[in-house]
């Protein structure tokens, strides 16, 4: 090939990589982002924001604390958040939390639409001294474990979870 030839071959080149990299850089600008669908699920204090939860509670006297849940799954899911008072305990042996005892609170079904938001006060009635932590575990409605899975085990099977942690006087 002659120099003009290589130069014309390069110009060609080169210009097929521009009409590409505009291309390229339309589609990306037009079309959105992929997201992974997921779930949030989260406790605001009685302002409405994400502060100034209660710590102390005193046996039958109720607390309130604003339970959310945002649907970002791509399709109406239904859920089953299942409350439960727990006790915590340092396992001196192996220099870990566990799980001793739960006691279940309650149990709020919510089914939402694909970006939609359940916020709500959710009050808490705790009737005995000695929980230190409560458990909000949300579940898919169509995953919830049989009553037979507890502790630990229950909080694990759970699609989120989120806890306070209490003293009960």
């Amino acid at each position: 090939m002659t120099t003009s030839g290589i130069d014309k071959l390069l110009t060609l080149i080169l210009f097929a990589a521009l009409v590409a990299a505009l291309g390229i850089t339309f589609y990306l600008t037009q079309v959105p982002p992929r997201e992974e669908p997921f779930t949030e699920l989260y406790l605001l204090g009685n302002d409405g924001i994400a502060e100034d939860y209660f710590y102390d509670m005193h046996v039958g006297r109720g607390e309130a604390v604003i339970m959310g849940i945002t649907n970002r799954e791509g399709t109406p899911v239904q859920y089953v958040v299942e409350v439960f008072a727990a006790k915590e305990t340092i396992n001196n042996a192996t220099n870990r939390s566990e799980i001793v005892s739960m006691t279940r609170l309650g149990t709020v079904p919510v089914e939402l639409a694909n970006g939609q938001t359940y916020e709500q006060p959710y009050e808490v009635v705790i009737n005995e001294r000695g929980p230190n932590r409560l458990e909000f575990l949300l579940f898919k409605a169509n995953s919830v474990p049989p009553a037979s899975v507890s502790g630990a085990d229950r909080v694990k099977a759970a699609y989120r979870n989120v806890n306070l942690w209490i003293a009960v006087h």
